[in-house]
């Protein structure tokens, strides 16, 4: 039998509440830290999981949380340098076998994945999507 997807998500944004909602919904087990606790508000009532008020940015607090026993990490809190810091931290020092920071930088995001990091990078997201919908040509020295 398949062992149940344990899933962290540091950072309740629009984007981090989507995905635990997704996430939960779909019978995997997730835990979202946020500083706030009002962003919790964005998971609406029919969320499954757990949350946890604290800095997402903490060994002992990820710990206490699970994060040894995570089989992903979705760092996605509005801030780069603190998705960095968390996926570093998660995957270096806690063993998270996937680790996906959320990066607005697509020139830092190039950088993470030339260290075997992958991250979720909405402006190339949104612009590999328009060029699929649109069908025009794109310059791949653009990218």
């Amino acid at each position: 039998m398949a062992r149940k997807a344990r899933i962290i998500v540091v950072g309740c944004s629009p984007f981090g509440a989507a995905v635990a909602r997704s996430l939960s919904a779909a019978g995997c087990d997730v835990t979202v830290v946020d500083m706030r606790e009002d962003a919790f508000d964005r998971l609406g009532d029919d969320f499954d999981g757990e949350t946890v008020t604290g800095d997402g940015g903490s060994a002992l607090l990820l710990r206490e949380c699970g994060a040894e026993r995570a089989t992903h990490l979705v760092a996605a809190t509005n801030r780069d340098t603190v998705n960095l810091l968390v996926a570093e931290l998660a995957s270096e020092v806690l063993g998270v076998r996937q680790v996906l920071p959320v990066v607005d930088d697509s020139s830092l995001a190039e950088i993470l994945e030339q260290l075997g990091i992958d991250p979720i990078c909405p402006h190339r997201l949104c612009e590999e999507e328009f060029f699929r919908i649109t069908g025009l040509p794109r310059a791949e020295e653009e990218r």
